[in-house]
């Protein structure tokens, strides 16, 4: 009965792994044509005259840049972190 309890605990941590990097990876490309199109208005603000345009898009550029990137390496540490113990042989 305690192998089975077991078991049942490994399952359901092994799941939590699994969907908490699914949903990283899926949040980060739902924002990926969001980080696209701020990376093409950045390209457009560099032929303006004006360096303070540019220089804003670019500040939103990184900022959406970072985001996605937090959101990646969060899901990767838990995934990391959650992975099954190895039971030391007796």
């Amino acid at each position: 009965m305690a192998a089975q309890a077991n078991a049942d605990a490994g399952s359901v941590r092994n799941a939590i792994r699994w969907g908490l990097l699914l949903a990283s990876v899926g949040t980060a490309g739902f924002r990926l044509p969001s980080l696209v199109n701020e990376f093409r208005a950045w390209r457009d603000a560099l032929g303006l005259a004006d360096a303070s345009i540019a220089e804003g898009r670019h500040t939103v550029l990184m900022v959406e840049l970072i985001g996605v990137s937090v959101v990646v390496a969060i899901g990767i540490a838990v995934f990391y972190v959650l992975r099954p113990r190895v039971k030391a042989a007796e």
